[in-house]
C-alpha cells in the first residue's frame, strides 16, 4: 500500500464522522472534560523525549510478537499505546508511559480492572473523549483537538477557553472548576494509532518540528490489516486486534483482500485502509525520525526495520545524552528569549500606535 490520500477523501471522512458524533457527543463531552481538575498544560510535554526513544504500540496482530522484546528492553524507551492497548499491555506486565484516547464511545469496561493503576500514566485525550475514562483517570490528562479538513478545532476552542458555567449545573464537585490549561491542536490522524504519532511529532503544513523531541519513534502493531483465519500460527483466529477480538469487527466490516509488505495475503477494512493511506501520506510529507518495526501489514513506508535490532541500538552513551540535553536546553532558552522579545515588540507597537 503506497497510495497518497487526496483532499476530497480526507474531507469526506471528516464530514461523515462529524455528522455521526459532532453535536450529539463531541460538544457535550468537551464541555465536561474542559473542567477536569487533573487537566494539565500540554506544553509540559514539549521536548519531554529529548535523549530518549519511544515505542508506539498499536493493536495490530504483530504486537503479539513484539511483547517479549518490549519486556526485554523496557528500560530503553518510553511506551505509548492506545485506549484498547492499555489493558492488554497491563495484562502482559507492561505499564505504558502514555495512553492515547480518541473515541467518545470507548467502553469503560476495558479500563475498569486497571483504573487504580493509572496513577502516573499520562492520558493524551481528545476533548470529546469518553467521560467515563477521563473523569476516573488517576494520572495527569493532556487534552487536544484535531485539526481536520472541516477546521473542527474552531468549534471546540471557544468551549475550552470560555465555557458557559450555567450548562454544568449538577456535575460532580471534582469537575466543577474550570482549568486554565491550554489545549493542543494536532493534525487529525483518522484513528487513535495515527494520533499517537501526530500528538508526539505535531508536524503539519506550518511546522515540521519534532514536538516531543524523541530521538526516534518505533512503530509496532501498525498492521492496518489481519491475516485470514488459519493462515499463520500466531493468527489462528484471524483477529482484527492483537491477542483478542472483543468486538469481532472482521465479521461485519467491509473487507478488502490484498497483499501486505511481505507479499502475504491479508484482509483489511475500508476504515483501516483509509488510516494506512493517511499514515503513508503523513510520513511521506515530512522527514520524521520514525521507523515501522511491525514486520508486516500494509504500511509500506521508506523506513522499515526489525524491532529487535532497533531496540538493541537505541541506548546512546551517557556522553551523547548529555550533549543532546545541553543542545535542547539551548534551544529552549532561545525559544523563551524569542517569545519574550516578541511580547516586548508587541507592547512597544501598541504603545506607539495604539490598539488599532
Amino acid at each position: 500500500m503506497g497510495t497518497l490520500l487526496g483532499y476530497d477523501d480526507v474531507r469526506r471522512q471528516s464530514e461523515g464522522v462529524w455528522k455521526q458524533f459532532g453535536e450529539s457527543k463531541w460538544i457535550p463531552y468537551s464541555q465536561i472534560n474542559c473542567r477536569l481538575p487533573n487537566r494539565r498544560d500540554p506544553n509540559e510535554l514539549r521536548n519531554c523525549g529529548v535523549g530518549k526513544f519511544a515505542v508506539l504500540a498499536a493493536m495490530g496482530e504483530s504486537l503479539q510478537e513484539a511483547i517479549p522484546l518490549l519486556k526485554k528492553h523496557r528500560e530503553k524507551f518510553d511506551l505509548v499505546t492506545c485506549d484498547k492497548g492499555f489493558p492488554i499491555l497491563m495484562a502482559q506486565g507492561l505499564k505504558p508511559d502514555f495512553v492515547q484516547l480518541c473515541d467518545c464511545n470507548i467502553p469503560y469496561k476495558w479500563l475498569e480492572p486497571w483504573v487504580e493503576q493509572t496513577d502516573g500514566v499520562k492520558l493524551l485525550a481528545t476533548t470529546y473523549a469518553n467521560v467515563e475514562w477521563t473523569t476516573r483517570w488517576k494520572g495527569p490528562t493532556y487534552f487536544y483537538v484535531n485539526k481536520d479538513a472541516l477546521d473542527s478545532q474552531k468549534r471546540f476552542l471557544p468551549i475550552l477557553g470560555n465555557p458557559d458555567s450555567s450548562k454544568f449545573t449538577g456535575l460532580e464537585d471534582k469537575i466543577a472548576a474550570m482549568s486554565d490549561a491550554p489545549v493542543r491542536v494536532i493534525p487529525a490522524g483518522s484513528n487513535v494509532s495515527n494520533a499517537m504519532l501526530t500528538f508526539m511529532v505535531g508536524a503539519d503544513e506550518t511546522n515540521r518540528a519534532n514536538w516531543a523531541g524523541y530521538e526516534h519513534y518505533f512503530l509496532t502493531g501498525y498492521d492496518y490489516c489481519w491475516r485470514p483465519k488459519g493462515s499463520g500460527l500466531s493468527c489462528k483466529t484471524g483477529s482484527y486486534y492483537a491477542f483478542e477480538d472483543p468486538e469481532p469487527k472482521r465479521y461485519y466490516m467491509n473487507h478488502r483482500t490484498m497483499l501486505d509488505i511481505n507479499g502475504d495475503i491479508v484482509q483489511t477494512s475500508e476504515n483501516l485502509l483509509f488510516s494506512a493511506k493517511w499514515m503513508f501520506s503523513y510520513l511521506a510529507a515530512f522527514d520524521l525520525p520514525v521507523t515501522n518495526c511491525s514486520g508486516r501489514g500494509i504500511l509500506d513506508v521508506r523506513r522499515q526495520a526489525s524491532l529487535e535490532k532497533s531496540l538493541e541500538k537505541c541506548s546512546p552513551s551517557r556522553e551523547k545524552r548529555e550533549a543532546i540535553f545541553a543542545a535542547a536546553k539551548d534551544i529552549q532558552m532561545a525559544q523563551a528569549m524569542r517569545l519574550s522579545a516578541e511580547a516586548r515588540l508587541d507592547s512597544a507597537r501598541r504603545s506607539l500606535w495604539g490598539k488599532g
